[in-house]
């Protein structure tokens, strides 16, 4: 299984994030790999249409 973290460039940009997705994800949180791909897409457009930079990230953590 592969883990990863969802981290925010501030605090502001993660409840920007929960708000807009309804989540409830805390800074630093991490993230089973069942997820990922669902959470990666919807970064990816937060960052590209709401927050116009990177405000949110999502990285590989481990492999178990």
């Amino acid at each position: 299984m592969t883990v990863y973290k969802i981290t925010s460039a501030s605090k502001h940009f993660m409840a920007k994030f929960n708000s807009y997705y309804d989540y409830e994800y805390k800074d630093g949180e991490f993230v089973s790999d069942r997820d990922y791909e669902s959470l990666k897409s919807e970064v990816e457009h937060f960052n590209h249409n709401v927050a116009y930079g990177p405000a949110i990230k999502i990285e590989k953590v481990e492999d178990k």
